[in-house]
């Protein structure tokens, strides 16, 4: 079983300034478990990639309600790298692995994005999960990634 987060970058408003009509907003960052999947990890990431967005309801496929919210979070997220057209609902599998020690904080460069290219690996082939770490998912909306570097990072 593997948890999934999401990540957006921390934002405030114009000018790092909270407003009233932000309330409700997501501050950003890295979020806490939002659900859990059973992983077979010999599959590919794109295997995986459906396992998020889909799954089989009385013998009909149908998008999971994970999905369905994390679609209406990626339309809420900030832009503030101005993508334009498709990259505005797409996004990208990271890997976060963290020491098993109590009070461990995942940080933003604790994330491996996984790249495009090699969503037809095997995901033991990225990471192996028997290294005594914790290992999550993070779903990373294409807006939070710089599109030069193709990293995130702590601040933009």
């Amino acid at each position: 079983l593997v948890n999934v987060r999401i990540f957006s970058h921390p934002w405030k408003g114009v000018n790092n300034k909270e407003h009233s009509y932000y309330v409700g907003h997501e501050a950003g960052g890295l979020s806490e478990s939002l659900d859990i999947l059973a992983v077979n990890f010999s599959s590919t990431f794109s295997h995986l990639r459906q396992q998020i967005e889909e799954q089989t309801d009385e013998n009909i496929m149908r998008r999971r309600p994970f999905y369905t919210e994390f679609l209406q979070f990626m339309q809420r997220c900030p832009n503030l790298l101005g993508y334009e057209g498709e990259p505005l609902r797409t996004y990208r599998i990271g890997i976060l692995t963290m020491r098993n020690d109590k009070g461990c904080v995942p940080r933003v460069k604790d994330i491996k994005l996984v790249r495009k290219d090699a969503e037809a690996k095997q995901i033991c082939d990225v990471f192996d999960e028997s290294v005594g770490l914790r290992t999550d998912i993070v779903l990373v909306p294409t807006t939070q990634i710089h599109p030069k570097t193709d990293r995130l990072a702590d601040h933009l």
